[in-house]
């Protein structure tokens, strides 16, 4: 318990000195922004902090000069993200001046910290111009790896100036053909069942479109891509029971001899006194136990739908086995447990219908369908 205690308090210390940090640390690491920030947020709770004026004072010429650097080392290289490099410096400095403006010993300090706001106009319009040419040269190669590149150029064009020309409608057109289209058909059975697995088909679909939000793969049902007159579909999963039974009966009995040693059955009277009578009490026990098993295969299968070709191919199996049981007795009831009595009084329970039991044998399948589709589309 000491030593524990002792842990607890070093982490509490620990704690302290990370959010009372004076931003020494960070400016021995070469990290001259976050000194800043940090020698910053300590002088609003103690201005008197004479490391941290010392590290600020120290720190935010060479946090300007290192940004700086790279903003013309970026624009000599010519790098292709050169002005997202301009936009991510421009903004750290003029976050440094306003962090500074906000704080009167950190703005007695440096009472004219540089700011950077037409620098950083100039650098958002060409970074918005940027990413709409490289965005649409992504688009016009026309798959789909490309098109989520191109969603992305056209998010940050729009990012960098709002309502850049037409980058919305270049981001709803990017979506549409980075997104993998899937058709998932029904799984058809006998009439019997037919209910129950269009039950486990809407299910199914309603949990893996879930899944695909904010990703780049729809599913459709068949009648859905009908009504939108798609004609190109990139896949189908095809959805198939092979195997099944359902009601599968099987009942079994046992019978085992119960008694029970010293019980009082009846009084004896000795000497005119009246005395408890003990003997060993029996009773013959006839266990019945009934089970209804179901169970069966679903194969799934990833078609490509520009060719017909197999992706790829599981068979889930999933089984569900229900049961009730009772008993009766004969001899003494004081030789059975109170289980064994509540047994004895127990009907057979009536068995679930046909189509519970078959939905109940899908519910494994049920799961198992779904990872396997999320692993098959998860870098969608």
């Amino acid at each position: 318990m000491k030593r524990s205690n002792q842990f607890l308090f070093l982490c509490f210390i620990a704690i302290i000195a990370t959010a009372c940090s004076t931003g020494s640390t960070s400016y021995k690491h070469g990290d001259y922004y976050k000194a800043c920030l940090e020698s910053i947020d300590r002088l609003r709770s103690n201005p008197k902090s004479s490391k941290s004026q010392s590290v600020l004072v120290t720190a935010y010429p060479l946090a300007k000069k290192t940004a700086l650097r790279e903003i013309d080392n970026a624009l000599l290289a010519n790098q292709p993200d050169k002005y997202d490099i301009l936009v991510f410096q421009y903004e750290r400095l003029n976050q440094l001046a306003d962090q500074i403006y906000s704080c009167p010993k950190a703005y007695e300090l440096i009472p004219q910290p540089t700011e950077y706001v037409s620098e950083l106009s100039k650098a958002k319009q060409m970074a918005a111009d940027q990413a709409y040419e490289l965005g649409t040269k992504a688009l016009n190669l026309g798959t789909l790896d490309q098109a989520r590149v191109a969603y992305q150029y056209f998010q940050n064009a729009n990012r960098y100036v709002n309502g850049y020309k037409d980058a919305l409608k270049k981001m709803s057109d990017a979506r549409f053909y980075a997104t993998l289209r899937v058709i998932v058909q029904k799984p058809y059975t006998n009439a019997n069942f037919q209910y129950s697995a269009d039950f486990f088909y809407s299910n199914l679909l309603n949990e893996i479109r879930q899944n695909s939000q904010n990703r780049f793969v729809r599913y459709y049902t068949p009648e859905e891509a009908r009504k939108e007159n798609m004609k190109t579909p990139h896949q189908y999963i095809v959805l198939n029971f092979e195997d099944f039974s359902v009601g599968n009966v099987r009942e079994s009995t046992n019978t085992t001899d119960q008694k029970r040693d010293s019980v009082i059955v009846g009084t004896v009277k000795v000497d005119g006194k009246t005395y408890n009578s003990y003997n060993t009490v029996k009773a013959r026990l006839t266990t019945f136990r009934r089970e209804i098993s179901s169970g069966g295969v679903l194969s799934l299968r990833i078609i490509d739908a520009q060719n017909n070709q197999e992706l790829q191919r599981q068979n889930l199996t999933g089984t569900y086995v229900w049961h009730t049981s009772w008993a009766n007795f004969k001899g003494d009831d004081r030789a059975l447990s109170d289980e064994q009595k509540r047994m004895c009084n127990r009907e057979p329970q009536v068995p679930p219908s046909e189509q519970d039991l078959f939905i109940e044998f899908t519910k494994p399948i049920y799961s198992q369908a779904v990872s396997y589709i999320r692993s098959a589309h998860s870098r969608y």
